[in-house]
């Protein structure tokens, strides 16, 4: 494989707030195709899973769940 075709970036903080960043995007896009009433829905279910993530102790996900939630919500609004 050459490397014109690699599109593996590093691990590093810039390339993990990258990756959250893409998340929150495909989020709101993906709830701003969504009728109003599955909107709500959508952003609702990912708060319950970040209430879920914070029970088993996953910070680190129940954060990115909650940065999602509130990308949902921004599209919903």
């Amino acid at each position: 494989m050459s490397d014109a075709n690699n599109t593996t970036l590093p691990l590093t903080p810039e390339t993990v707030n990258a990756i959250v960043n893409a998340l929150g995007a495909l989020v709101f896009a993906t709830v701003r195709q969504l009728p109003a009433d599955k909107q709500a829905a959508f952003a609702s279910d990912l708060a319950r899973l970040a209430q879920n993530e914070e029970r088993q102790g996953n910070t680190a996900t129940e954060t990115i769940l909650l940065d999602m939630h509130r990308a949902a919500m921004a599209a919903a609004s």
